[in-house]
């Protein structure tokens, strides 16, 4: 994907910090994917420790940091991109609990995070990369992580997934081991996606038939779909395959499964 830093940077200084106005002059989606507020929404609901400790690994143009920031006493930025690092300092220029490491998670070893979350950041080899992330946290602590689901309807409409993608399956066997036994998975399923969530779905809560059926807010979709979205979702929700055909998947381990 294309770094917009340098357009990023340039833009902020220009509306001094004003990201409604920058949103507003210079509609594109990725500016908003980048810096919009909705980003929040993913986590905003989510009950983090404010006491703890939090491992951001890959800035994203900071579009979570501040989130983070309000929610956990201290966070640590992980961003190999000096100009994605410039970024979110320019739009938090006052969180003195944030700092700044330049890297990843191959060169990375401070340990003892109470979070470590990877939005959207989670790279080839994925096995090796989540196994990296978990032995960074304490042995209370959660990895929290999203990524698009190839098999999601979004994808099969004609829009364009992440480079990194998953199955369920294949994310629970990363996360939990091919026998089921390291630890625990909660999964949510975020829609559209996990950049602009508008609903969050969990196993516990699944839409049925009808609650899907109107078309709902998408900023990337090709200008001609292949199908009919909403009588789609009227399908899966029905033949209750939602979880496999969901766009993006948000998940919490921990170790402990009662967690």
């Amino acid at each position: 994907m294309k770094d917009l830093s340098p357009e990023l940077k340039k833009l902020l200084l220009a509306c001094e910090g004003d990201i409604k106005k920058l949103l507003k002059e210079y509609p594109d989606v990725q500016y908003l994917y980048a810096l919009s507020d909705l980003r929040e929404n993913l986590l905003e609901w989510y009950d983090f420790d404010p006491n703890a400790s939090l491992l951001q690994i890959g800035s994203d143009y900071g579009a979570l940091t501040g989130l983070y920031s309000r929610k956990t006493a201290r966070v640590t930025v992980l961003e190999e991109s000096p100009g994605k690092m410039e970024v979110s300092r320019l739009r938090y220029p006052n969180s003195d609990n944030v700092r700044y490491v330049k890297g990843n998670l191959d060169t990375f070893d401070e340990a003892g995070f109470d979070y470590a979350v990877m939005i959207g950041s989670l790279t080839d080899p994925c096995k090796a990369h989540i196994e990296k992330a978990k032995s960074l946290l304490n042995p209370r602590g959660r990895l929290i992580l999203a990524l698009c689901n190839p098999l999601g309807l979004k994808y099969q409409a004609g829009a364009l997934p992440d480079e990194t993608c998953l199955t369920k399956a294949r994310l629970l066997e990363l996360l939990c081991g091919e026998d089921g036994k390291d630890g625990g998975a909660r999964f949510y399923y975020p829609l559209p996606d996990y950049r602009l969530a508008f609903s969050l779905y969990s196993d516990s809560c699944l839409p049925g038939k009808g609650d899907l059926t109107h078309a709902f807010l998408a900023y990337d979709y090709p200008p001609y779909v292949r199908f009919d979205i909403g009588k789609m979702y009227d399908r899966v929700c029905e033949g209750k395959t939602f979880e496999i055909l969901a766009n993006s998947y948000l998940t919490i381990w921990s170790r402990h499964e009662e967690d």
